[in-house]
This record gives structure tokens, C-alpha cells and sequence, in this order.
């Protein structure tokens, strides 16, 4: 990511807190280790590629078109997936603007479909068969132009850097995708674990305390 756009912080992902509709998506994009980063990515930079033919736009108004298609396994909600990435805008018909893009070397992992990221993205990557919208796959390569208010909508972002009621462009190129813990950790699995096999012994002593006095029972009543 360009120092320039520190502030825009992945431009997809918005840094407020206010429970408003388009600022709800509060992560924070995840940078990895550089010894992890070494071992998964390469140092490829993400060319723009301009859009060709091929364009689909679904019924929300979301276009994609494949750049490449990815051999690997379907990209799901709850995935996190790392990435390449180029975000832009039309400033005018003739001069389009680059707002935020992955450094070479650099990809950035985010959690995918778990409402982290703006509408355009979630839908752009995930798929929606509904609108029939493919998934994308690991190792694809997809260029979305993203209706305002599937991004950003009238608020805009990035303090002004993404006027209010933009459509986005983005080329994402997806490197991998792995599934993440459910956020229990593991001590706590233990003693949930613990605790169901004390409620389980807990019962079987009762069942036995009751066969054994059972006739004294009958007796009180």
C-alpha cells in the first residue's frame, strides 16, 4: 500500500466507528509477517488492465469482468484471502484516478464475506447466485466497477480522497485463501469440553443415587 493512502487505509475498508450504513465496516486489513509474506507471495505488482468486451453487470448494478480465472477452490464467506489489489475512480471521461493500491511483495490479507469490507467487495469476490455473480477462485484475477452505494455511498472517504457518490474501480488478483479459527480459543474449547463431561457425570451419579434408594422413594410416597 502507497504511503500516500495511509489514511484511506485500504479504500474498501472504512477506519470510523459510527454505526451509519455505509461506516459500519470497521476492520482493519491485516498485514502479514514478513517471514510469512516470503513464503506465500511473490513480487508481483498488479497491472490495471482495461476493461474489454466481456463486462457483466448484474441487477445491483455491480460489473465484473474475469482478467483470469483461477483454477483453485471457489473463494467463500469467512475465507481470509490474500491479495493483490488496485483501487481507482474516473475523475473525468479522460483522467482516472489511483486512490489506493498493494505495493509489489506486499499483498494484503483480509476476512472475506463477513461484512469487513463494503458490499462491492463481498459480493465482487464471494459471488451472489441470486444476482448470478461467480465466486471468485484462488489464483483469479477480477476487475469490479462498483457502484457508489455498494462503497461508499453519499459520505465518500478517506477524508475527500473518494468524493461522495463515486463508483470504484478495482482489479483484485487473489494469491490464496485459508479458513480461520471460529475466534474460540483453544482453552476455552477445554474447559467448555470439561464442563459438559462434569454435567454428564453429574447425571449419571444422580441416576445411580436414585436406582439404589429407589425403593425407599416409593416408600415416602
Amino acid at each position: 500500500m502507497s504511503s500516500s493512502m495511509q489514511l484511506v487505509t485500504h479504500a474498501f475498508i472504512t477506519t470510523t466507528t459510527t454505526n451509519t450504513p455505509m461506516t459500519k465496516y470497521t476492520s482493519v486489513v491485516t498485514t502479514i509477517s514478513s517471514n510469512k509474506r516470503r513464503q506465500r507471495s511473490s513480487s508481483r505488482s498488479l497491472k490495471l488492465e482495461p476493461l474489454f468486451g466481456n463486462v457483466q453487470v448484474a441487477r445491483n448494478g455491480l460489473s465484473y469482468e474475469e482478467v483470469e480465472i483461477g483454477t483453485g477452490r471457489n473463494i467463500f464467506p469467512g475465507d481470509s484471502i490474500l491479495c493483490y489489489y488496485v483501487g481507482s475512480f474516473k475523475k473525468s471521461p479522460f483522467q482516472s484516478v489511483t486512490f489506493d493500491e498493494t505495493d509489489p511483495g506486499d499483498p494484503a490479507e483480509i476476512v472475506i464475506g463477513v461484512g469487513n469490507v463494503i458490499p462491492g467487495w463481498e459480493i465482487g469476490i464471494c459471488g451472489d447466485s441470486g444476482l448470478d455473480i461467480p465466486p471468485m477462485k484462488i489464483g483469479g484475477d477480477r476487475k469490479l466497477i462498483i457502484p457508489a452505494e455498494l462503497a461508499y455511498g453519499e459520505r465518500g472517504a478517506g477524508e475527500g480522497r473518494i468524493p461522495p457518490n463515486t463508483v470504484l474501480e478495482f482489479q483484485i488478483a487473489i494469491l490464496n485463501a485459508e479458513r480461520k479459527d471460529s475466534g474460540v480459543s483453544g482453552s476455552t474449547k477445554l474447559k467448555g469440553f470439561a464442563g459438559l463431561l462434569g454435567f454428564f457425570a453429574f447425571m449419571l451419579i444422580s441416576l445411580f443415587v436414585v436406582t439404589q434408594n429407589i425403593d425407599f422413594l416409593f416408600k415416602l410416597l
